[in-house]
């Protein structure tokens, strides 16, 4: 039995201990939602995907005004935050070669910070925007001493992505940005779905190992040198595997937004609820549910209302 195999489950097993008993489950609701996805779905999120957004903003601060409007539905005392950042250019627009796998961040300096955004004179500016704060007023979920560490994440992120759904729909009734609203949102889920596809293969590859199958076997297995090499990088260096946060959070995120008749009054809920460290609130509204079939059905609902 590979040796590295076995590093690489214990190391699952300690950084991500929700992931490592449920990874079966996961892998298997990915692998479901992508193959019952219907055509027509798929075309649609394919061509939001490989197509590019179609306006320009006129600049910066036409990307931050986008977000204020947004919040004043939410919490008109968010835009006094937001205010202050301007004020003290705690908000920065920066060339995408300073970003590597993501596209924004939130940099802590002691007692300030700096919300970092890649540059796109893109619709894509302000939703990352909206994420960035998201993450600020909800960010102590991640201290929560009662909830395992991949279980906060999913939390945290699905907070986010009901708020990227909600500046989608407040972005509907804009007659220049509603297209390039959808296709942002239509590319996120995009992401969720096919993105999973990392962890089928790199768990895919470990059983392999554990199996004692050898590296010629496996190839064949999996088709392509390249793609085993670098599946083995990513056990040799044990690196998490990340991608079914996204994935379930855009699923419990797309059924909140779905069976809701205000998701303004309801993501302020949220960040009320997040601030006050209402742990049973978020148990309760914020389910892990590995329904394959309801997911299918949320996704292509919110597509079909969408277009």
């Amino acid at each position: 039995m590979d040796r590295s195999a076995i590093d690489y489950l214990l190391f699952l097993e300690k950084n991500d201990s929700f992931f490592y008993k449920n990874f079966k489950d996961f892998i298997v609701f990915a692998s479901e939602v992508n193959k019952n996805l219907q055509d027509e779905e798929y075309i649609d999120l394919k061509n939001a995907k490989d197509n590019d957004y179609k306006v320009l903003l006129k600049d910066k601060r036409t990307s931050i005004n986008i977000v204020k409007n947004f919040f004043y539905k939410v919490s008109p005392s968010i835009i006094k935050q937001i205010d202050y950042d301007v004020a003290n250019e705690n908000i920065l627009f920066l060339p995408k070669n300073q970003f590597k796998d993501i596209k924004s961040r939130i940099n802590v300096l002691d007692k300030s910070y700096k919300i970092e955004i890649s540059e796109s004179n893109k619709i894509e500016e302000s939703f990352l925007l909206v994420r960035e704060y998201t993450h600020l007023f909800v960010g102590n979920i991640l201290e929560f001493t009662d909830i395992e560490e991949g279980l906060k994440k999913i939390y945290l992120e699905s907070i986010t992505s009901l708020c990227e759904f909600a500046l989608a729909k407040h972005l509907s009734f804009n007659m220049t940005l509603a297209a390039d609203s959808r296709m942002y949102i239509f590319k996120k889920i995009y992401d969720s779905i096919y993105k999973m596809n990392d962890s089928y293969l790199t768990l895919s590859y470990l059983g392999y190992l554990l199996e004692g199958k050898t590296h010629e076997d496996i190839v064949k297995y999996l088709g392509d040198e390249k793609i085993v090499n670098y599946l083995n990088k990513i056990i040799i260096e044990k690196k998490p595997c990340n991608d079914y946060i996204n994935t379930l959070s855009v699923v419990m995120a797309l059924k909140l937004t779905n069976n809701t008749d205000n998701i303004y009054n309801l993501l302020n809920k949220f960040y009320i609820k997040a601030a006050e460290k209402d742990v049973e609130y978020l148990k309760a509204n914020l389910i892990v549910n590995l329904d394959q079939k309801e997911a299918v059905n949320e996704i292509t609902h919110y597509i079909r209302n969408n277009k």
